[in-house]
């Protein structure tokens, strides 16, 4: 009876080990059922793959250039890169990354619900996976970004203001992507009657992809040509489409005195837009370095220092989402030209104090000027 109560005992304790290591090895957060933790690189340079649409807008190229610091300062190699926005690229440059069993892929701004099957094809195998300003899907580590909804309220209050809550006011959106959530909160805001009666959103285009820029445009001419002056403003959901929009409505003879742009971003064609005194006068800079070097430090947590998610160190937030905020920058608080663009964020991080910060490494993306 003692023999079979200690085989007994034993047997308790190596199934309770058992689990324990099991659930070392795996992880529930990031899709609700045991996924592989991501493989932790010893010895060698950590493999990374990059997804990002082509990268026309400056956020994209400002992502991007971060991207390569961070892995040029960590010693780190970009294994492979797609640039597009075809979905079908973006699908087949996945794939290829799977099969050639890079260590970590990061999407950088991409619409990454078409390519859920494959990131949990990804997780399967040990890959982590990670967003810069993108939308989370299961297996998704952790995403970067700024509070969308928020940051569509704060820009909506600040057309509302400038309005003094009189006029026409037009959106445009973008579905593809998690900065819908902007224009989604600014709308409820212009569709207020009962707190700006003389307020109305008269305009609304849900630009294509590929295809938004010359959307963008079209769009913009169209309220000139149908409402006149009677349009006071418009929000573009990036800054890039509100360049365009301020572009069709000063061909239609339209001025700042008639209408103005407002976007979201930051960069030095739309800071260009406003130091000229166009009808494009404002923009919330969002901070993509920081956004970048957020997630690169999760996966120097995850990836290097094994730390795995959802355990006792880990940084990765239950919600799986790592928040900074942008700020509003119009004429009065144009970076100058020259100026890297972490000066433009002294409030929330940069610190010229702190000469080893990682906001040194490498050379920043530096504001620049085609007015000079």
């Amino acid at each position: 009876m003692k023999l079979f109560k200690a085989v007994l005992m034993t047997t308790v304790l190596l199934l309770f080990a058992g689990a324990a290591y099991l659930e070392a090895q795996t992880e529930t957060m990031t899709a609700g059922t045991a996924l592989p933790q991501p493989r932790v690189v010893k010895g060698k340079p950590l493999q990374l793959g990059i997804i990002i649409p082509k990268p026309s807008a400056e956020s994209l190229q400002r992502g991007l250039k971060q991207a390569y610091i961070e892995v040029e300062h960590r010693g780190w190699k970009v294994a492979a890169e797609e640039r597009a926005d075809e979905i079908a690229k973006q699908r087949d440059a996945l794939q290829a990354m799977i099969q050639k069993n890079v260590d970590a892929v990061v999407f950088l701004f991409p619409f990454v619900q078409p390519l859920s099957d494959l990131i949990l094809q990804a997780r399967q195998k040990g890959i982590g996976v990670y967003n810069v300003d993108a939308d989370l899907q299961p297996g998704v580590i952790v995403n970067a970004t700024q509070r969308n909804g928020v940051v569509g309220a704060m820009l909506a209050y600040y057309i509302i203001d400038r309005l003094n809550g009189v006029g026409g006011v037009a959106v445009i959106n973008y579905k593809g992507h998690i900065l819908r959530q902007r224009l989604y909160a600014a709308r409820g805001l212009f569709e207020s009657r009962e707190d700006w009666p003389n307020l109305e959103l008269i305009g609304w285009e849900d630009l294509p992809n590929p295809g938004w820029e010359k959307a963008s445009y079209d769009a913009a001419a169209a309220w000139a040509q149908k409402y006149g002056k009677k349009l006071k403003a418009v929000m573009a959901g990036w800054d890039t489409p509100g360049i365009f929009a301020s572009r069709a409505l000063e061909a239609a003879g339209l001025t700042q005195k008639d209408v103005f742009v407002v976007g979201i971003d930051g960069g030095s064609e739309a800071y260009d837009m406003i130091r000229k005194n166009s009808i494009f006068v404002a923009t919330m800079s969002q901070p993509f370095e920081l956004y970048t070097h957020n997630v690169f430090e999760i996966i120097n947590e995850v990836q290097i220092k094994g730390v795995g998610i959802g355990t006792q160190g880990s940084s990765v937030p239950t919600a799986r989402t790592v928040y900074a905020n942008p700020v509003l920058t119009t004429m009065d608080t144009l970076p100058k030209v020259g100026a890297v663009i972490h000066e433009l964020f002294k409030d929330a991080y940069y610190d010229t104090s702190k000469k080893d910060a990682w906001y040194f490494w490498g050379k920043p993306y530096t504001i620049s000027s085609k007015l000079e």
